[in-house]
């Protein structure tokens, strides 16, 4: 399948935004905890933690200007490495690698992957948030007749719902749920523009 790789991740780090540095986001923290480790923020996305992990897990070469510092090229080498990749979205069907990918990317991959598998249809073990071939084969079976509607659309009932029951839903919610809703009319343009022989 034609990647959609460049849209998908220009739609992500927008969403995401720039330079943000908010002392009670543990994100921010290159320990992955507030007080944890130095403040150095946060650029396109990318959390102070997985600079460390990308850098090869030596915290203190993150600092404040590393994280400034992340341009286009690098965000998109990090969230191939680290989300596309681990999410296998290059094999998913256009829309559902924008809705699997978008919310791996805010949320982790292991649940965007295990929210996939349940709406494929896979049951006890086989929900385990590692997209191998036997959840590729579910996904393409769910929208071998170019709907992909009928994946995207619980998606994000479930992307909704775990937003719902995050700590900080208070706080950030309004926007994660718009976020939500700007994902899915992506998704749907992405698949329209695929047409139903690339889900097939």
């Amino acid at each position: 399948m034609q990647s959609n790789f460049p849209t998908i991740t220009d739609f992500t780090q927008g969403e995401e935004g720039l330079y943000q540095c908010i002392r009670n986001d543990a994100g921010n923290w290159t320990l992955g905890a507030v007080q944890h480790g130095n403040l150095v923020g946060t650029m396109r996305g990318i959390s102070a933690p997985t600079m460390v992990r990308w850098m090869g897990g030596d915290p203190g070469k993150v600092t404040a200007r590393v994280m400034q510092g992340i341009d286009v090229s690098t965000f998109r080498a990090i969230a191939r490495a680290f989300y596309w990749r681990p999410l296998n979205c290059d094999l998913l069907p256009a829309g559902i690698d924008a809705v699997v990918f978008d919310f791996g990317f805010n949320a982790g991959i292991r649940v965007a992957a295990r929210q996939l598998q349940a709406a494929a249809g896979l049951k006890g073990g086989d929900v385990d948030g590692d997209i191998g071939p036997r959840t590729i084969a579910a996904v393409l079976d769910a929208s071998a007749d170019g709907n992909v509607s009928r994946l995207t659309a619980p998606l994000i009932d479930m992307q909704a719902a775990y937003y719902r029951q995050c700590r900080l839903f208070p706080v950030y919610g309004a926007d994660w749920i718009d976020r939500t809703v700007r994902r899915e009319a992506l998704a749907l343009r992405l698949a329209k523009q695929a047409g139903p022989a690339a889900a097939a």
